[in-house]
């Protein structure tokens, strides 16, 4: 894998590998099953092409694998690489522009204010879209933009907009902080809830999810066992899952200010909406 790919792109790569070493398929197999060619996959799959929505929701499906944590990947990705892609342009627009000033000899002509009024707009949007794809869930509409090139039709913004209700689902007795440590799946608060960050490490998958309906998170480890202290945090306060738990109880918090973790042979695993980490030997 390329040494110069954004933490984001690496983090998919790693989980599409994962899943590829999991179920020991070659290139081959992949070209076979998902409609891309052998060559495609290993371009894809050393980070020197970024890998379209299609092949990443085929490779999930052959591998029985959730697509939301693997669209959240994906997306995260796609903007970190539009971001290096922008920088990169501006730097060797830069060096073009010195270079060609030093070889006229000529002093550079004085550009009018028409012309330095244009270039710093120009260079205030760059900055300003750059830091809307870095501003969390829950920031509101105003920081984000429009989805990368290929994602799915039902994908029109990043980050995904999480949707607000009013009331309880139909057969969940709870809401808010009447939901605080009660299993999500029991109440039914699993009904239409997002991924908002998936991390894999040591054969393990966290997962932070939130519910709009109940406006509750929660995290999800897979699988549970030989695990200790799954706790998903945010400004409610805390919730832990027994040892080896898969899950942990519903705690009222934004997504964009929860997170999740747990503990595996004295390693940390982390995940948010923005980031994950792997603390520990």
């Amino acid at each position: 894998m390329r040494e110069e790919l954004p933490d984001a792109q690496r983090r998919l790569l790693e989980e599409l590998r994962r899943l590829k070493g999991r179920h020991g398929w070659t290139f081959a197999h992949l070209a076979r099953k998902t409609g891309y060619s052998t060559a495609s996959w290993q371009r894809y799959l050393s980070g020197r092409t970024m890998p379209p929505w299609d092949a990443v929701d085929a490779l999930g499906r052959l591998a029985s694998q959730e697509d939301g944590r693997l669209r959240a990947l994906w997306e995260s990705a796609t903007a970190a690489v539009a971001r290096q892609s922008a920088s990169q342009r501006t730097a060797s627009l830069a060096r073009n522009g010195e270079a060609t000033a030093g070889a006229s000899g000529a002093a550079p002509r004085p550009r009018s204010p028409t012309t330095l009024l244009a270039g710093l707009l120009g260079r205030a949007l760059l900055v300003a879209s750059s830091l809307a794809l870095l501003i969390p869930w829950g920031a509101g509409t105003a920081s984000r933009v429009m989805a990368p090139r290929g994602a799915p039709p039902d994908a029109p913004v990043w980050p995904w907009p999480l949707p607000t209700a009013t009331g309880p689902p139909a057969g969940a007795p709870c809401l808010g902080n009447g939901c605080r440590g009660r299993d999500p799946y029991r109440l039914g608060c699993d009904r239409s809830s997002v991924t908002v960050h998936a991390v894999s490490a040591d054969h393990r998958t966290l997962t932070l999810r939130y519910s709009p309906v109940c406006r509750m998170v929660w995290a999800e480890v897979a699988p549970g066992a030989g695990t200790t202290d799954l706790t998903v945090s945010g400004d409610g306060g805390a919730v832990t899952a027994p040892p080896g738990d898969t899950r942990t109880g519903m705690l009222g918090a934004a997504p964009g200010r929860a997170t999740g973790s747990v503990n595996l042979s004295g390693r940390q695993i982390g995940v948010s909406a923005a980031s994950s980490w792997v603390i520990g030997q």
